[in-house]
């Protein structure tokens, strides 16, 4: 995100769809920048700071894709993209050759596919565009974004956007790319934060100060974003949301099905998983991820809301 251009936006109108966890920071950044934001009725309390200048609210997608230049998509699960893209008053129901639909969350890639088709079958244009940054990239607008876009044109009409939205932007190809590329990333940061928690356990039950052992890891072969952002919310006992463990069960199982497509048995991605739904039934699917060492040393305490901390992966939509 660039600060010194705040009315790069000036004159886009931007539905958005999703504004909870990561959906309603990068929704903020969107109008700092100019962007007048059509928004669903249900949303509208969660927007109500921004104050009324630039904000239509209404009642269904459909009255969102007939107003707007462009809408985002943030949403939670697959169902959820269905029914707003496809279901009785949805995206599909009103778009047009001028309508762009851009997905920004993690979704699975027979649902992008459909969805795509649709959309395409009455002329409207449709990408991928998945984020990785949790919670605070989105708010600080340094968000990595992994585009799927079918045309350069299409690319373009979405980039001052993203460039809003996001820090390390990449094309990766046609639609799909971009959610095949958040697949992998999934795959990566989620199955890395179950390391982690377990390292952690380790160190502390062996005695080690685990302020005194982070910093010490730095630059070396073991150094990682997930062990230099979750370790030391370990150590603190710093359990603000950032990203639900309910997250990491979806993302995986999106990263599983993803790997049978392809006839690959990825058995880490498997038993990272099921650690996940492991503390899913143990702590809660709405706690935040960095609990999940509490999964393997019980010795870290309940704690509670330390105000803020980073995150990775990337966050729900509502």
């Amino acid at each position: 995100m660039n600060d010194d251009t705040p009315d790069t936006l000036a004159g886009r109108i931007v539905g958005f769809i999703g504004l909870g966890l990561m959906g309603r920071p990068m929704a903020a950044n969107l109008h700092a920048a100019g962007a007048t934001l059509v928004i669903p009725r249900r949303a509208a309390a969660s927007m109500a700071d921004l104050g009324p200048d630039r904000i239509e609210i209404l009642e269904t997608p459909a009255a969102i894709a007939k107003a707007a230049d462009i809408v985002i998509l943030m949403l939670a699960s697959a169902d959820a993209m269905v029914e707003v893209c496809l279901g009785t008053d949805g995206l599909a129901d009103a778009a047009t050759p001028n309508t762009i639909v851009m997905d920004m969350g993690t979704t699975d890639a027979a649902t992008t596919a459909s969805i795509a088709a649709r959309l395409q079958e009455v002329g409207a244009a449709f990408v991928d565009a998945p984020v990785s940054g949790g919670r605070i990239g989105a708010t600080k607008g340094r968000l990595t974004i992994f585009v799927g876009a079918d045309s350069a044109k299409d690319h373009e009409r979405v980039a001052p956007l993203l460039e809003v939205m996001g820090e390390n932007v990449t094309v990766m190809g046609k639609v799909g790319t971009g959610q095949a590329a958040k697949v992998v990333n999934q795959l990566i940061s989620f199955s890395a934060q179950v390391t982690v928690a377990e390292a952690m356990a380790l160190a502390r039950r062996s005695g080690l100060e685990l302020d005194t052992l982070i910093p010490a890891l730095a630059g070396g072969a073991a150094d990682s974003v997930v062990l230099q952002i979750l370790g030391p919310r370990m150590a603190a006992e710093d359990w603000s949301i950032t990203a639900h463990m309910s997250l990491a069960e979806k993302d995986l199982g999106i990263v599983l099905d993803a790997a049978e497509a392809h006839g690959l048995d990825l058995k880490v991605a498997a038993a990272a998983r099921e650690r996940w739904a492991d503390a899913i039934r143990s702590i809660g699917a709405d706690h935040d991820i960095a609990e999940i060492v509490r999964l393997v040393d019980p010795e870290f305490s309940g704690g509670g809301w330390h105000g803020g901390g980073d995150a990775v992966g990337s966050g729900t939509a509502e």
